[in-house]
């Protein structure tokens, strides 16, 4: 952006030193409550989508990703403007988490398989993503106006509209693996029953993003909530009725 920091950030160090992190640590207020984004949009990716399944969020910081020490960049770049786009109600269901061994603590395989690898081949997916980054230009055409807006950095102003889709296969990416485990019949390929267990196995239930056939929403967090608290009251259910007569079992759940 045309200018040193946002007014929310001016001073901030991201440590107990700044000015931020007083009037958090004193009111529990100010920027360091918040997520840093400074608006949102939901939108259609086509008019032949069933519901919204674009959410466009504007953070005000420098945001690439996840990695070793990502979060640095938000301190060293106080005046920068992130558009995150989200495409939700995806197509493609061909990712796959698979057991490297027997190991429970050996991690598994992930295969995201987002667009080409997978079960959309008109790759509606890609091309959503796509109408989402243009979305995000046209939103950002007011600071453009306002001589706000000093460059568009990531993918950057040489990459054409029509040439988004490309850019999206070779740097889209996704951290919620989920409906690798689903709740289902075993013969339609569901790997748990409706209480949560694994079809064919004692003593395992499986209780994670894993059990949806199909994602709910945009974000999982409130749907795991959901679901565990749910298998609470199942395997308190069943606790009760398998405890033999005379015995008393007490239980407590918080409720929020």
């Amino acid at each position: 952006m045309n200018f040193d920091a946002w007014e929310s950030l001016e001073g901030a160090t991201f440590t107990r030193n700044d000015p931020q992190y007083g009037e958090w640590a004193k009111k529990r207020d100010g920027v360091y409550k918040t997520n840093g984004a400074m608006l949102s949009v939901i939108a259609r990716s086509s008019p032949a989508a069933m519901s919204p399944d674009l959410f466009l969020y504007a953070v005000i910081g420098r945001f690439e990703g996840y990695f070793p020490g990502y979060s640095s960049l938000i301190a060293k770049h106080r005046n920068c403007l992130t558009w995150i786009v989200l495409k939700a109600h995806t197509n493609n269901t061909a990712g796959r988490v698979t057991l490297r061994s027997a190991n429970p603590l050996e991690r598994p395989e992930i295969r995201f398989r987002y667009f080409e690898e997978g079960t959309d081949p008109d790759e509606e997916d890609l091309q959503a993503v796509a109408v989402g980054m243009r979305l995000a230009r046209t939103l950002a055409q007011g600071l453009k106006k306002e001589q706000l807006l000093a460059r568009e950095e990531v993918p950057g102003e040489q990459v054409p509209n029509e040439e988004l889709a490309e850019f999206a296969r070779r740097n889209a990416w996704g951290h919620h693996a989920s409906c690798t485990c689903a709740i289902g019949r075993r013969e339609d390929g569901g790997v748990l029953t409706s209480d949560f267990k694994v079809h064919g196995v004692a003593g395992l239930r499986v209780v994670d993003a894993s059990v949806f056939p199909r994602l709910p929403g945009f974000f999982p967090v409130s749907a795991v909530y959901m679901i565990g608290e749910k298998t609470a009251d199942v395997m308190a259910a069943d606790a009760r009725t398998s405890a033999p007569l005379g015995t008393v079992r007490a239980f407590s759940r918080s409720r929020y």
